[in-house]
């Protein structure tokens, strides 16, 4: 094996490490920012990124002083950082005051901050990255080195610190499996029976298959207390629901959402002030941008809902419905506020449209993550019996996934009566001693 070139270390290192002076600028004026954000952020800002990330010294002088004044529950503005920084003794090595406030000039908002964030922690690991490969070089070129498989695997420990900087200290350690069964599990249900703090459901339907209508009652009905489908009271009692209706217009969903608030009045279980909030976004939410995940994130942070209710997905970003990428990126979005709520999420979906052979598929429109991620994928379905299901609505309920956990979703629902709940579970006329219906049949 030969090589034509092995470059010099003087080489090397004429060329400039990748940085970006931009970002690191940006990232910092965001961080003083934060603290009239979104409630006092500063904290979490700041941990976005390390210190040592930085690679102008003076960044990471001021993200230093940044951290000492939030240690003290200081705010972090120009004038407190300047003061700090003025004590320190280090204030015109960082560029003086005047720089302070050109940094806060160099980002619109804090909601950019996370992209900042990971393009300066990007650019540092390519940085490590240069220099561990360089150490890897200079100890090939070294004779008295050491043996080929010792360097070897000190290439590899050097490549693995790169990888793992500021990540394996924050790693739980992993747990013997004895000591993993000894926990006692229980259910933290929102829903009993139903649904848990962090299951995720889809629910789809064809165009005009009551999937909306189904999760607007699941909203109410949690958050009156009760039962969304027997509509017995819950014995955890009223949930705190937050609804992101990125469909209909206000109009719209106050028109939808009196009519079920009235049906919980009647059935003596109002929904009480405080525990159902909505917001109207008919033009949808792009969540593959930062403006869309800050849209989503300050809501979810204002409400800490235990039931988010949010859709539907191909309202949730502007670009290909078919492309994995654009569906994944929603999904972490998606995760970031479940997580941050400790919640449960429901979302519709629409069905593809039919070929006209066979029963129309209930899986969700787009990218096939959208199967694969939820706990639970139900789909509204007309039952075989014309009569039933013109007359009665009656549908089935279909798992279009296997579910992941026992549940006790009911398989039958007709249209309930006026006045009342929109949906209610039945027992077709013709099922079996097993509770199967071949037709739905309400009689």
């Amino acid at each position: 094996m030969t090589h034509d070139h092995v470059p010099e270390d003087d080489e090397l290192f004429t060329r400039t490490m990748p940085h970006d002076l931009g970002a690191e600028q940006a990232y910092l004026g965001a961080l003083s920012f934060a603290a009239n954000a979104s409630g006092n952020d500063t904290r979490r800002v700041h941990q976005l990124v390390s210190t040592g990330d930085f690679y102008r010294p003076a960044h990471a002088t001021i993200h230093a002083t940044a951290g000492v004044l939030i240690d003290r529950g200081e705010p972090v503005d120009p004038i407190t950082l300047a003061a700090q920084l003025q004590a320190d003794g280090t204030l015109s090595k960082v560029g003086g005051a005047p720089y302070l406030h050109t940094l806060v000039q160099a980002v619109p908002t804090v909601a950019h901050a996370e992209h900042y964030a990971e393009r300066v922690r990007d650019l540092a690991q390519r940085r490590a990255l240069i220099s561990a490969g360089h150490q890897i070089m200079q100890r090939g070129f070294d004779p008295t080195a050491g043996e080929p498989g010792d360097l070897a695997e000190e290439a590899v420990a050097l490549a693995r610190d790169v990888r793992d900087a500021g990540r394996a200290a924050a790693d739980a350690p992993v747990t013997d499996m004895h000591d993993f069964l000894t926990v006692v599990d229980t259910y933290d249900w929102v829903i009993p029976g139903l649904l848990e703090r962090g299951d995720r459901m889809i629910l789809t339907a064809g165009e005009g298959g009551g999937k909306s209508v189904l999760l607007r009652q699941i909203a109410v009905a949690t958050a009156a207390g009760v039962n969304p489908f027997t509509i017995e009271p819950s014995e955890y009692g009223p949930q705190k629901v937050l609804v992101l209706d990125c469909e209909n217009s206000a109009p719209q969903s106050r028109r939808h959402y009196r009519h079920l608030m009235n049906a919980a009045s009647r059935a003596h279980m109002p929904v009480k002030r405080g525990q159902l909030h909505i917001d109207v976004r008919p033009e949808g939410v792009d969540l593959t941008k930062a403006e869309g995940r800050a849209w989503l994130m300050r809501r979810v942070e204002q409400v800490m809902p235990d039931l988010l209710v949010i859709g539907p997905i191909y309202q949730l970003h502007t670009g290909d419905p078919n492309s994995e990428d654009h569906a994944r990126r929603v999904t972490v979005a998606l995760n970031e506020a479940r997580i941050t709520a400790n919640c449960a999420l429901v979302m519709e979906a629409h069905a593809p449209h039919g070929n006209g052979f066979g029963p129309r598929s209930l899986r969700p429109a787009g990218s096939s993550l959208w199967m694969r991620w939820p706990e639970f994928g139900f789909g509204l379905r007309p039952v075989e019996d014309e009569k039933s299901a013109e007359e009665d609505r009656a549908r089935r309920l279909v798992p279009w996934r296997g579910l992941r956990d026992d549940r006790s979703f009911p398989p039958f629902l007709r249209q309930g009566e006026k006045g009342s709940w929109p949906w209610i579970p039945y027992t077709p006329i013709d099922s079996d001693v097993r509770g199967y219906s071949s037709t739905g049949a309400t009689g």
